[in-house]
């Protein structure tokens, strides 16, 4: 298979030596299932992102881009695809006690794509700012565990990215980030020391579609044959520190999320027995060195930590604001008002999965929930063809109307009822003649009570055509939107448990 051994000659895999059994294995049905992109499909993605940069420089009013050159190839890729863009690109080399070759292919990489080129040589700022550092811990200069390496290359990172910043303002433009989807998940970057304004490449895998793309947009071939390195002098190269090749790493990956998929429960622990890696020494070392790896810099992925304000989402005031006055089009993505990530994606995939292997289809009747369940299922792949539909009945009015509630249950019980529940999906599943299961829910979000029932109290209703109805009593705590997303959470196991 002509992709598969691209993607071990570009990925340097090749060189280190052949994937063992269980990578080897996994990297095969990857690359079956899409995961590992063909060159046709990279090449029309290269193509998007060069589109969204020049869109953004035009609808932005900002055409100049700064970036560190380091001597690696994500700089040159970030550097190339902007070039390509129209934008100005300004590549700066910035050794701090560096290797000199790191340096010289960052010039290279300058020279081969026709950017501007300026060197400034940090080296005696940093020791500057290590000295004065070390007068408050005399530690940090005088010795030279991985914890202290660590703090010292945190100080380089920050250093060279004051500079860009000061350059960017100087310029008029704006600093690229140079991290890729891989390295993100790894941790080989400094808080307020990698990150920029504008990260063109962080959805793309080191291991592949970087140095595929670096040989399609024109980069030295010196820079994307390079053993990767953070260039920060603390450890001997990423892989090493990794504990796993790059396409290793990316390979482990996509296996956790899809185990995840399968099964939301997993712990890491349990990981390399669901995964069937057992029996291959290689395998068990390298998943556990990936997951202690996202597990110790899974803090950078959400920082900056914010907490709510206890009544009101107020930085979605300013966010709404943001969005429909003053950010680029490019940047608006109305989509993500129907996405779901983390453990209730997985559980919409999960449902839509058993709804096709039971050939079923599922219609819902949702209150407090305003459709939101429907579309958790909507969101996920083939969903089209297990969902049969919706109805959103927020009003009592709709409940009657649409569903045929009894209006003298909801005058005497509230909307608040499991028999209301009962009703509304025995309803949904009497109009949906095609669906085979109804979920339907209704409840009090808050953020105050109602109709003298508490804030959390929400009851959901499970149908299988030909059965009776099961209604489960939940009460949830938390702000509206985290009611809301248990609800989701628990009528998806519910729907599960109702196939099941």
């Amino acid at each position: 298979m002509q992709h598969l051994d691209d993607i071990l000659e570009l990925s340097r895999q090749s060189a280190r030596g052949p994937l063992s059994p269980w990578f080897d294995v996994r990297l095969r049905e990857q690359v079956t299932a899409g995961q590992f992109l063909p060159p046709a499909d990279l090449h029309a993605a290269g193509e998007r992102l060069v589109r969204q940069l020049a869109d953004y420089r035009e609808q932005a009013g900002v055409s100049t881009a700064v970036l560190g050159m380091s001597g690696g190839v994500d700089s040159a890729v970030t550097a190339a695809l902007l070039k390509r863009a129209g934008w100005r690109v300004v590549g700066y080399t910035l050794p701090i006690e560096q290797n000199p070759a790191e340096t010289e292919r960052g010039a290279e990489a300058c020279r081969a794509l026709g950017l501007e080129h300026l060197h400034l040589d940090l080296s005696r700022q940093y020791r500057d700012v290590v000295s004065g550092l070390g007068s408050l811990d005399d530690a940090l200069t005088a010795s030279d565990t991985e914890p202290l390496r660590t703090r010292r290359g945190n100080v380089r990172a920050r250093l060279r990215m004051i500079t860009l910043y000061d350059q960017a303002h100087r310029c008029g433009g704006v600093v690229a980030s140079t991290d890729n989807f891989s390295e993100l998940g790894a941790g080989f970057w400094t808080l307020h020391g990698d990150v920029g304004d504008l990260a063109p490449v962080q959805s793309l895998l080191k291991s592949w579609e970087i140095p595929w793309m670096a040989r399609e947009y024109g980069v030295p071939e010196s820079t994307w044959r390079a053993s990767p390195t953070d260039g920060l002098g603390i450890g001997e190269g990423d892989e090493a520190q990794i504990g796993a090749t790059y396409l290793e790493w990316d390979i482990a990956v996509f296996a956790v999320v899809e185990a995840l998929r399968q099964d939301p429960s997993l712990t890491a622990q349990a990981m390399p027995s669901a995964l069937g890696a057992e029996d291959d020494p290689v395998a068990v070392r390298s998943l556990a060195a990936v997951l202690r790896r996202l597990k110790t810099t899974w803090f950078k992925r959400v920082n900056p930590v914010v907490l709510e304000h206890p009544r009101a989402d107020r930085l979605g005031l300013l966010d709404l604001i943001d969005d429909r006055l003053f950010r680029p089009a490019v940047l608006r993505d109305d989509r993500a008002l129907a996405s779901f990530s983390g453990d209730i994606a997985v559980l919409g995939h999960r449902l839509a999965d058993a709804l096709s292997e039971r050939d079923m289809r599922l219609v819902t009747a949702e209150s407090c929930t305003a459709g939101l369940l429907g579309a958790c299922v909507a969101a996920a792949p083939g969903s089209s063809s297990v969902l049969e539909g919706c109805f959103v009945t927020y009003r009592p009015s709709m409940k009657i109307d649409a569903l045929g509630v009894p209006e003298d249950l909801i005058r005497e019980r509230t909307v608040y009822d499991p028999d209301v529940a009962r009703a509304m999906a025995e309803g949904a599943l009497r109009c949906a003649t095609r669906a085979g299961l109804a979920i339907a829910i209704t409840g009090v979000a808050g953020p105050e009570p109602d109709q003298g029932k508490p804030v959390g109290l929400v009851y959901i209703a499970t149908l299988l055509e030909g059965e009776n109805a099961q209604v489960t009593e939940c009460h949830f705590a938390g702000q509206p939107k985290e009611i809301v997303s248990a609800t989701i959470r628990k009528a998806l196991q519910l729907g599960l448990a109702a196939l099941a």
